[in-house]
């Protein structure tokens, strides 16, 4: 695994591919209230916040208990922040890997 080509793939794929997510589905950006990256590690998701020009509140960072735990970073960041979910809030859902895939999904919470 090479490390920084991954972050480097990370930091200028993720933020053109979710602009032209929100994009292509006609969403403005600051009506997500939430976005939940992939748990890679707090510099990528850091990274990517400043990347896309988000703010703080915004995006969750959820790795102290389990640091990146692959493929489920996503779901347990969602059920460990389940309740700063209100009804009707919009979350951005972004995962990437060492695969160098990637996919991106905007859910509503009911």
């Amino acid at each position: 695994m090479n490390g920084p080509k991954i972050y480097e793939f990370t930091l200028k794929k993720i933020p053109d591919s979710i602009n032209k997510f929100l994009k292509k589905n006609r969403v403005n950006k600051k009506k997500i209230d939430y976005f939940f990256f992939h748990q890679a590690s707090k510099i990528v998701v850091e990274s990517l916040k400043r990347k896309l020009d988000l703010p703080n509140d915004k995006v969750i960072l959820d790795m102290e208990q389990t640091g990146n735990t692959v493929s489920s970073t996503i779901p347990l960041a969602l059920k460990r922040n389940h309740k700063i979910l209100k009804k009707g809030s919009l979350i951005l859902l972004a995962g990437f890997g060492v695969g160098l895939s990637w996919g991106i999904a905007l859910i509503k919470k009911t």
